[in-house]
């Protein structure tokens, strides 16, 4: 069918300045970088039709026998994250905060074996938790991280030992751990260790630093996380920071950084010129797209993506826009990829986090509308060249329906025209310009980010345009691909 409306029924170098020009020069580079260090196997992946250039990322997150995996590794032209075989990764992750501090190792396996088998590939977990666990800062067996009470020079080998633990536990399920081990707390009170830091000496610093960075650097599956709800400057607490980053890299100069900073600020907007900065990310309160496109465009870019925004079960967050806020993020350059999540599940029940939502155990949620419809995201992205996208800013791709705010469809198109991917949150005709996609047709799928399942649409001649509209009032994605690569459904 070759229509111009239809109502689809179905299921429901120079490579500098911004990641804009980035994407339009250097895209499709191979990866590289790093090496060296201990690798562990991950999910597997499936090369694109021979001689296309295309790799896909499979949605598995074990693949016993496979080729290396971890750490984590920017890719050669700086563009996106690969693992150590150099296949583009994408995060699809989970906030776990208090997981080390508040459950038990058989808890810890429960959780980490339902992330792992729903398709999360990350979680992020504070490496030493101040207020929410039931013993904090001690774990739940009463071992406090510090022998002196907020002294940092006095690390806790039985508190660490346990961490050691549930980060080797999740290696073993392919899952990497963003790990915060400085998190300084909302508004750099109570909830964190802003209170510690300002008291501590620059050697102090350096010297938990260098322990943290001496005893984690042959961990294949982290990526350091530093700060965390917090702007470490306004706060006077930058220099501290940046003296522990220095002790960390005096040992550990393998695994990525990235930073969390106070809410509505990109982690490069307080670290811009510091070079241990490797990735960047927003956090956010919604209208992600707008946020993603400033740090696309910026001078000097990095590859980021959504560190936090709303959870499941606070701000009145229904399953729409906890997609939303993921799809728009990926869709509007933040191809690294995106955090989930849900509450009581960061806190793991801590009493301390339960003014936060009153939603039952975590246990519960485990199969949430949330837990369940965003591990999707990651199984969408990883079946196309996502680590080729550009964001489609000046809708010369989809050209009409775009609208805005709440029901903006963000639109985003691989550099070397192989795929055209829109995520449209309301029921609307959309118009896709079909000559963005490369060869002579083009296959078009509607994808169910509830459901995951897809639907062939048609085949269109790659000239003209044509309109689309979603089958039912739900959000929908719009998938169009070059033909002649017969792509698998999306998200297979």
């Amino acid at each position: 069918m070759h229509a111009m409306t239809m109502a689809a029924s179905g299921i429901r170098s120079s490579c500098v300045l911004s990641l804009a020009l980035l994407l339009a020069s250097c895209a499709g580079s191979g990866g590289g970088g790093g090496g060296g260090a201990p690798t562990y196997s991950i999910g597997g992946t499936v090369s694109g039709p021979s001689g296309t250039g295309l790799v896909l990322q499979s949605n598995g997150a074990s693949n016993p026998g496979g080729a290396p995996g971890y750490p984590v590794k920017l890719s050669a032209n700086g563009l996106y994250l690969t693992d150590q075989g150099n296949r583009p990764f994408f995060m699809n992750g989970d906030a776990a905060w208090s997981l080390i501090a508040q459950l038990s190792q058989a808890d810890a396996d429960t959780y980490l074996s339902d992330r792992a088998q729903k398709g999360f590939n990350l979680v992020l977990v504070d490496l030493i938790e101040h207020q929410f666990a039931t013993h904090a800062p001690a774990n739940l067996a009463g071992q406090a991280p510090f022998a002196t009470a907020g002294d940092f020079n006095t690390p806790n080998e039985a508190y660490f030992a346990h961490a050691d633990w549930v980060i080797t536990k999740a290696a073993e399920k392919g899952i990497v751990v963003l790990l915060a081990p400085l998190y300084l707390g909302y508004a750099c009170g109570n909830e964190g260790w802003c209170a510690e830091v300002q008291s501590s000496s620059l050697a102090t610093m350096r010297s938990y630093g260098r322990y943290v960075g001496n005893r984690y650097k042959s961990f294949p599956n982290i990526v350091w996380v530093i700060g965390g709800d917090a702007d470490p400057v306004a706060n006077g607490v930058a220099a501290q920071v940046r003296e522990f980053v220095a002790g960390v890299r005096d040992f550990d100069t393998t695994h990525l950084f990235t930073a969390h900073n106070q809410r509505d600020q990109a982690a490069m907007d307080v670290w811009t010129t510091d070079s241990w900065l490797d990735i960047n990310n927003i956090y956010t309160s919604g209208n992600e797209y707008r946020a993603a496109l400033t740090q696309f465009n910026r001078a000097g870019a990095k590859p980021f993506f959504l560190i936090e925004s709303h959870y499941e079960n606070e701000h009145g967050s229904t399953s729409l826009s906890l997609r939303r806020q993921a799809y728009w993020t990926v869709l509007s350059g933040g191809i690294a990829g995106h955090i989930f999540g849900n509450c009581p599940i960061w806190g793991f029940n801590a009493p301390s986090a339960s003014s936060f939502c009153a939603n039952g155990t975590w246990r519960s949620q485990l199969d949430s509308a949330g837990s369940t419809t965003l591990a999707y995201v990651g199984r969408l992205f990883r079946s196309r060249a996502f680590y080729m996208l550009v964001p489609d800013q000046a809708h010369s791709v989809l050209t009409l329906g775009f609208e805005s705010g709440d029901t903006y469809a963000a639109a985003a198109r691989a550099s070397d025209g192989s795929s055209i991917i829109a995520y449209i949150p309301t029921r609307r005709a959309v118009t896709i310009d079909l000559s963005q996609i490369a060869g002579t047709s083009a296959r078009a799928w509607w994808f169910d980010p509830s459901t995951a399942t897809a639907s062939l649409i048609d085949t269109y001649p790659t000239s003209g345009a044509a309109t689309f509209i979603p089958p039912d009032g739900n959000d929908w994605v719009l998938v169009l691909d070059n033909a002649s690569l017969n792509l698998p459904a999306p998200g297979i």
